[in-house]
């Protein structure tokens, strides 16, 4: 059976102009004697498209208007704009058991479950790792994390990630070796869980002085090597004693075997306040704050940490904590969102040159599309941009309620992003047998054949596609299209 997706965000593509940011959800709170609560989420976080055409995401908070809001929602919503609430975590007696403050959006893994983590919360409100269905039923938490001696599994997660190999890879912030120079919370771990057995395992604690800590932003190359930032240590001396103080950025390498190496150490001053990502020429980009100077620069260095270059400071995101990760786009260029700067107070989405640095496009927001976007941008099948803001938005609803931040979408004139192989996990089977299909941009696939003989396939996500060899097929490259064009594997399948 082909499985074909009709994503009608085309539509509304098509209705939009091109260069507005238009609201397509936004979330209700209310105002109430004893406090603000928003049944549907407040503060939506990343977002992504799963393989049914529909986007999936967690807002953060269920209240407002206190000093430390908690709770959450997991939701889908369509290309239309249907908004279904799939989840609500919850407090009892004990805390949140489920979790709390999903802030670190959803994977969708082989299995057609969508994976994340909470930022605190379960049994030792360190974090959970959990899974629920599209449908939102099943939902089930599978780690609660500080749950071995001394945090040894890691504390506070942050994020997960789908590996080639069909597993969910991810960091922690604390947890793992607290062996000083590592706080006594711990320098943060590396971790895998493998949703066929259930099985979580750490695959590397990290230690201060070699490693750095606080791990951020890792993503797969596609080398299969792993890739992130960690804050490193720098010496002071203070009342005649030398203390360590975070004072660098480092960008890691961590091989599948376990090899964990520290590939670039930035000067002194340089913390590290954004994940990574490659670029169409492989290398990572990404950014980092220089204390000293008061100013955000994004940089390019390969993945061997050679090359580095730090683009012109980009001012107005000074003083920033955290810069969402960049995004490569169809056309080639890395696009983000800024927070706020002197141009666009509330926020706005910026497209940037890879090879200089410098921001091409702006598109403000203006409160009634939403207000303070915190996370970055993806991009839908059909070539638009779809994001969140924590803040603003319109509703019809009466005088006691308001908005508490939005999905938007921008029609910014781009093609539909095209498929990409990175590998196969078998180069050779009979007719009637299976492959998946390794890449990105997946979603929305309308084709797949083994040496032009065309064959059924599931999206099984935007990164892996299953296909079964058909009648006929014979040995050659396998090709993978989408409305971006085709993609053409560089490995041969081989027929029996």
């Amino acid at each position: 059976m082909t499985f074909v997706l009709g994503l009608s965000l085309a539509a509304t593509a098509r209705a939009q102009s091109a260069g507005t940011i238009d609201q397509l959800f936004a979330f209700t709170c209310t105002n109430g004697v004893s406090g603000e609560t928003c049944p549907q989420g407040g503060r939506p976080d990343t977002i992504i498209q799963a393989s049914d055409g529909n986007f999936y995401g967690a807002a953060q908070v269920t209240d407002e208007g206190v000093s430390d809001p908690q709770g959450g929602t997991l939701f889908r919503l369509t290309p239309a704009g249907k908004f279904t609430r799939l989840f609500t975590f919850t407090q009892s007696a004990s805390g949140f058991p489920n979790g709390n403050n999903p802030a670190n959006g959803f994977v969708e893994a082989n299995d057609g479950f969508l994976y994340g983590t909470t930022f605190n919360g379960g049994k030792q409100n360190a974090g959970v790792l959990f899974r629920i269905s599209k449908t939102g039923t099943g939902f089930k938490v599978l780690h609660n994390f500080c749950s071995s001696a001394n945090c040894a599994d890691g504390s506070i997660p942050d994020g997960l990630l789908l590996g080639q190999d069909g597993n969910l890879y991810g960091t922690t912030q604390e947890g793992g070796s607290s062996v000083s120079p590592c706080p006594s919370s711990g320098c943060g771990t590396i971790f895998r869980f493998e949703p066929a057995t259930r099985a979580y395992t750490v695959l590397h604690s990290l230690t201060a002085a070699t490693d750095g800590l606080e791990p951020l932003g890792m993503i797969q190359a596609t080398n299969g090597n792993f890739y992130g930032v960690t804050d490193g240590l720098g010496e002071q001396q203070e009342a005649g004693k030398r203390v360590h103080l975070k004072f660098n950025e480092n960008i890691f390498q961590f091989t599948p075997a376990g090899e964990f190496t520290v590939q670039f150490r930035s000067p002194n001053h340089d913390t590290p306040i954004s994940g990574l990502t490659q670029g169409a020429n492989g290398n990572l980009y990404g950014a980092f704050e220089n204390i000293s100077a008061g100013e955000i620069n994004f940089f390019e260095v390969s993945t061997d940490g050679t090359g580095f270059v730090a683009f012109a400071p980009f001012t107005s995101l000074a003083g920033m904590l955290s810069v969402p990760s960049l995004f490569l786009a169809s056309g080639g260029n890395l696009w983000d969102t800024n927070f706020e700067d002197s141009t666009a107070p509330l926020g706005s989405v910026i497209s940037i040159n890879p090879q200089s640095g410098a921001v091409l496009q702006t598109f403000a927001f203006d409160g009634a599309n939403g207000d303070s976007p915190e996370v970055g941008v993806i991009q839908a099948a059909d070539g638009m941009f779809v994001g969140t803001t924590t803040l603003g938005g319109t509703i019809s609803g009466g005088s006691n309620e308001f908005a508490d931040g939005t999905v938007w979408t921008l029609n910014a004139g781009l093609p539909a992003p095209a498929p990409a192989i990175t590998l196969l996990d078998s180069t050779s089977g009979s007719v009637g047998s299976t492959v998946l299909i390794n890449g990105q941009n997946f979603i929305g696939t309308t084709a797949v054949s083994f040496n032009g003989v065309a064959a059924s396939f599931q999206v099984l996500n935007t990164q892996s596609v299953s296909a079964t060899v058909a009648a006929g097929a014979t040995t050659g490259p396998i090709e993978v299209t989408n409305l971006g064009g085709t993609a053409t594997s560089t490995q041969s399948f081989n027929v029996d």
